[in-house]
């Protein structure tokens, strides 16, 4: 079996990792910890076999010996049930995407706790699937099934609209008006600041054990993938305990932030469109102001494809799995490391308050230009 290497993490701290199930809440904790253990596969018993069993239902081509079965067998660079590293740590809560499980991003949230945050994964239930401590599972439902299905259908019509923005102005009005999706985004925003309630009322005798004097709630961040980063975007807009938000290539899908000034700094990576409108280029500020705000950050990551923002992006040989697997030609280590950087040093400027010179783009990531969304606000306005 090939192997798949997670990336070292980076930062000065070992990482700890625990599984939490608070109330209807099912959560993977990465933090800063005081001891190590020892090391742990990337997914056993019967996450494995969700892992697997994915696989088999939304990829068929793959080889599963050589794709998430070499994955589910990688050692990570965290350490199960350590204690946590006294704090109070700035904190994360974290949204997997759709038909995903909330250990995807295992690598980046390993890095980011090595650096002193506390990462908090929910499953979204009924969106994603994971293993309870007890090894019973959770799987996805078909109301996401069928808002999928919904959703795809109407990006089908989105797709060829390109530059022209009162098509899309008009798609987004319908979406709304009619789409199965908008209510599943409100659902996993309001799980999400479940997660920042449950932190918030934690006690060191509950399920968080020790994490419950780790986390520090004035330095929170919502932050997510795919249908997960829209969520998150929604969430710290709506929190008002959210200091700001990273979106991991989600499309925005709910009506809060369209032409509208977000209320926080965010961070968007996203993939590479080739050229095709920018699907997020209508949100987070006012249209005519579009692009103008020092806090509001879009990055491309050149040859970046939809799930290189997961750990997917480490399978060996992605390329040959084609583009139905919705991953590119980038190095899968080279952009879980950018978007590590990235993370980190928006966080840096935005919620510690300190101030980088710049983020640091390096080779093969860009900003987004969203200058055209300006004109186009001026055109319609005259």
């Amino acid at each position: 079996m090939p192997e798949v290497n997670l990336p070292r993490p980076t930062g000065p701290y070992p990482a700890g990792v625990r599984d939490v199930e608070a109330g209807p809440l099912l959560m993977r904790v990465w933090y800063p910890a005081a001891a190590t253990g020892r090391p742990r596969p990337y997914a056993a018993g019967s996450e494995r076999d969700l892992l697997l069993e994915w696989t088999a239902r939304r990829n068929p081509t793959w080889p599963p010996a050589t794709t998430t079965a070499a994955l589910a067998a990688a050692l990570t660079h965290d350490h199960r049930d350590a204690p946590a590293r006294p704090g109070p740590h700035p904190t994360i809560v974290f949204s997997h995407g759709a038909d995903l499980y909330p250990a995807q991003n295992t690598a980046l949230l390993t890095e980011l706790a090595s650096h002193g945050h506390v990462a908090v994964s929910v499953l979204q239930h009924g969106g994603g699937f994971a293993a309870r401590p007890d090894g019973s599972r959770l799987g996805s439902e078909e109301p996401l099934f069928a808002s999928a299905v919904d959703l795809f259908k109407r990006l089908e019509r989105y797709t060829p609209l390109g530059d022209d923005l009162d098509a899309r102005h008009a798609w987004f009005a319908d979406l709304w008006e009619n789409g199965k999706v908008v209510p599943l985004v409100r659902q996993w925003r309001d799980r999400m600041i479940a997660v920042t309630d449950a932190l918030s009322a934690a006690t060191p005798d509950g399920p968080f054990g020790d994490l419950a004097g780790a986390c520090d709630l004035t330095r929170l961040t919502y932050m997510g993938m795919s249908l997960g980063g829209c969520a998150a975007v929604s969430a710290a807009h709506a929190d008002p305990r959210g200091r700001a938000a990273v979106n991991l290539d989600g499309m925005h899908l709910a009506p809060d932030l369209f032409g509208h000034p977000a209320r926080v700094p965010i961070l968007g990576l996203y993939a590479d469109f080739k050229g095709r409108a920018h699907h997020s280029d209508l949100f987070y500020e006012e249209f005519g102001h579009m692009g103008l705000r020092g806090d509001v950050v879009r990055v491309k990551v050149t040859d970046a494809m939809h799930r290189d923002f997961t750990d997917l992006a480490l399978l060996p040989d992605k390329q040959r799995l084609g583009h139905g697997g919705h991953l590119g030609l980038v190095d899968g280590e080279r952009v879980t490391r950018l978007v590590g950087a990235l993370t980190l040093a928006f966080l840096d400027r935005f919620v510690e308050g300190r101030a980088p010179a710049a983020l640091p783009l390096g080779d093969g990531a860009e900003l987004i230009d969203v200058s055209h969304v300006r004109a186009w606000n001026r055109h319609e306005t005259t």
